[in-house]
């Protein structure tokens, strides 16, 4: 699976309306001590109708611990807009994870389980999910959908995100193809017989073989001695290859959702988990069943479980194309067999403070009941009675003081443990083979993990490869943040990073992962912390819309940083320019070279101080060649605009671009910015191919910053 969860790179427009918060009236102030730690209980109150309530207090309210009653520390009501959200914004080329973005919001995983899908039943799922992102999603939410069978994992933020959910969606099918044999097997017979040895699962499924002629009936006779039934070897076999179809891909679905849950641990907010599919069944021998519960638990997210079945019908054994009627006595048992077939969905979904949605065709209200569910919660906190590290579950129960109110809240959490024994459990699911636990976590997360700064931005470039462009991916990482250790003057630590790459169309990824060894002379360390450090990795994509997602770690803290950027490859073959570079870097000039045009620094930032030149530079691909001469003819200009107003800085009138004797066009630019006054501005390039009459438009905000203080002369 691709585990590159990843969001919306950073926004132009002003930041979404917030939800509501509704501290208790006269609530005081509270200080804890340091070792103490606080348990955050997200409460979701309904009348019978299921409809929330809004406007609890506090006082309203109780919480207990393993049955004793706790002292409520803080309290939060939150009740988000009834309306969905109006429309896309505004995203930039820039994207970073310092910002003034919440985690308080709601976050909704959606788990499309292609494993236990059948395509017949996958177009209406995929339409209950199109119209919950549409209606269901407010502004701000965050929104992972992900299929369990790994050809997706796509974290984004609504309403941005939309587009790009939905054609990842459109791309997404049932993988599961329906058993309609007459040796046909349940899952759950198979695991009755091929586990537990039920005999009397057994005799019903020989019953069946035997009534449409898969068995004969004399062989039964023969393998019946006096101490009763033995059993069919041909149903048992059945019975084995279905079970451990069915043990594989359970365990492929649960460790997806386990994962999707434990990126969510540390986020707060309203969390909640959309399995969508036809269910699977509960199987006690399986330890995926309790590792999913303990991970809703632990990240304080409920899972809901969206049947596609429907309304369940006559069973298919009843129906005239398994020929022969059923036996009188198996009757009860098809009839049984829908709440068998999903029963293990339906108890991780109660488990974890959530329900299922089933017996019903209208899949679209059922995902609205979660939406509303989830529009009105309280975020209630308290410090618990037993502080002792010991990793033990804890049992919550939540209590409301009034009539006909239901409360749905996580069952219980499980207490933290030392660092030494954490740690220790990493390092061992280190050494069996698995990922490294942090970078897992981190790079699953539909969230931004802001302690380490980072800055990323891409730029395509010239077709290479047929059908493959040249890309670039390029990050600045703040070195301040990290534990750098100063050994006979110099610095040294060590910067782990991984870099994922993936392509919504396809599921396609890319991964690079490195060491950077630092040892840093005090200059070069005061000059990174100006500059910050550049990552520049160089990729070859096939077009189409991309989510990159970069992980970053110092080594000496332990510290992690995660930016996620959104990038499109266009159509190649179309008139285009590649992403113009602007900077206000260049390299050193190689003695010799004085009279060559400077080497542009990529950069992944757009603010520059006044009185500095702005470099812009760029190529023009699949222009029209004049039939006469075989060169293109193409014009550029540009203006550089000031946001709050509309004023015109610099505006340079379209000039022609002269191509070279291969008729190549590239362009460079370098208008000071001396004069402009510190604010926000627009950078608007514009070309037009004089022979086709096509035109481009490109425009990038930047930010003009002050010139920084002259230094003060030192007093005579």
């Amino acid at each position: 699976m691709v585990g590159a969860a990843l969001l919306v790179s950073a926004q132009d427009a002003p930041p979404p309306p917030q939800p509501t918060a509704t501290p208790a009236a006269g609530t005081p102030a509270i200080v804890f001590p340091a070792a103490v730690e606080l348990v955050t209980v997200d409460a979701v109150v309904t009348d019978k109708k299921n409809v929330p309530i809004e406007s609890l207090t506090r006082d309203q309210f109780q919480v207990f611990e393993d049955g004793k009653l706790q002292n409520i520390a803080s309290f939060e009501a939150v009740v988000l807009p009834a309306s969905p959200h109006e429309g896309p914004r505004k995203t930039r080329t820039i994207s970073t994870n310092q910002g003034a973005e919440t985690r308080t919001g709601r976050t909704f995983i959606i788990v499309f389980d292609d494993v236990h899908l059948h395509p017949f039943q996958a177009n209406r799922a995929k339409a209950a999910i199109d119209q919950f992102l549409k209606n269901g999603t407010r502004d701000g939410d965050r929104v992972t959908l992900l299929a369990s069978g790994g050809g997706a994992w796509w974290s984004t933020r609504m309403p941005e995100g939309y587009r790009e959910l939905t054609a990842l969606l459109k791309r997404l099918d049932g993988r599961d193809i329906p058993d309609i044999g007459q040796d046909r097997v349940t899952e759950w017979e198979s695991m009755r017989i091929h586990i537990y040895r039920d005999k009397q699962v057994e005799e019903r499924v020989t019953r069946r073989f035997e009534t449409y002629g898969i068995n004969n009936p004399a062989s039964r006779s023969q393998q019946e001695t006096g101490f009763g039934f033995d059993g069919d070897p041909l149903v048992q076999g059945r019975a084995s290859e279905v079970y451990y179809q069915a043990t594989a891909k359970n365990k492929i679905t649960l460790n997806a959702v386990e994962r999707a849950l434990s990126s969510l641990a540390g986020s707060k907010g309203r969390k909640s988990l959309i399995l969508v599919g036809q269910g699977f069944i509960f199987d006690p021998n399986l330890d995926e069943f309790k590792d999913v519960v303990q991970a809703s638990r632990r990240g304080n997210c409920a899972i809901y479980f969206v049947d596609t079945t429907g309304l369940g019908g006559m069973p298919s054994q009843m129906t005239a194309q398994f020929g022969p009627a059923m036996p009188t006595e198996d009757i009860g048992a098809a009839f049984a067999e829908n709440l068998e077939r999903s029963e293990g969905a339906e108890s991780i979904s109660a488990d974890s403070g959530g329900f299922s949605v089933k017996n019903s065709n209208d899949l679209v209200k059922g995902l609205q009941r979660i939406a509303d569910e989830t529009r009105v919660y309280y975020l209630i906190g308290y410090n618990p009675a037993n502080t002792a590290r010991d990793g033990k579950f804890r049992k919550i129960e939540v209590k409301v003081a009034g009539k006909d109110m239901r409360v749905r809240a996580r069952k219980g959490y499980f207490a933290a443990i030392d660092g030494d024994e954490a740690i220790a459990k990493a390092a061992k699911k280190k050494a069996e083979g698995g990922p490294d636990p942090q970078f897992q976590e981190a790079l699953d997360s539909p969230f931004e993990m802001p302690d380490i700064p980072i800055r990323m931005t891409s730029y395509v470039f010239d077709e290479t490869l047929l059908g493959k462009a040249s890309a670039i991916l390029h990050a600045d990482i703040d070195l301040s943040a990290f534990a750098l250790i100063e050994n006979e003057g110099r610095f040294t630590d060590t910067l782990d990073f991984l870099l994922v790459v993936a392509h919504r169309e396809t599921g396609e990824f890319n991964r690079y992962d490195q060491k950077i060894e630092m040892n840093l002379r005090p200059e070069t360390k005061s000059r990174y912390a100006k500059s910050w450090f550049p990552i520049q990795r160089d990729f070859e994509l096939l077009p189409g819309a991309y989510q990159a997602k970069i992980v970053v770690r110092d080594k000496n803290s332990s510290k992690i940083g995660t930016v996620i950027h959104d990038f499109e490859v266009p159509d190649l073959a179309a008139l285009r320019i590649s992403t113009p570079v602007l900077t206000d870097t260049t390299q050193p000039v190689a003695p010799g070279q004085e009279n060559a045009p400077p080497k542009l620094v990529l950069l992944a930032r757009r603010d520059f101080v006044t009185g500095s030149r702005l470099f812009c530079q760029f190529d023009v691909y699949n222009p029209t060649k004049d039939k006469a001469t075989g060169m293109p003819k193409v014009t550029a200009g540009y203006t550089i605009r000031r946001k709050k107003d509309g004023m015109v800085f610099l505006k340079v009138a379209p000039t022609m671009i002269q191509p070279t004797s291969l008729g190549r066009l590239s362009r460079m630019v370098g208008p000071p910015l001396e004069g402009a006054e510190p604010g926000e501005y627009e950078f608007e390039l514009y070309l037009k191919d004089e022979l086709s009459g096509r035109i481009l438009d490109f425009k990038e905000d930047i930010t003009v910053l002050p010139a920084p203080a002259a230094a003060a002369s030192p007093l005579k």
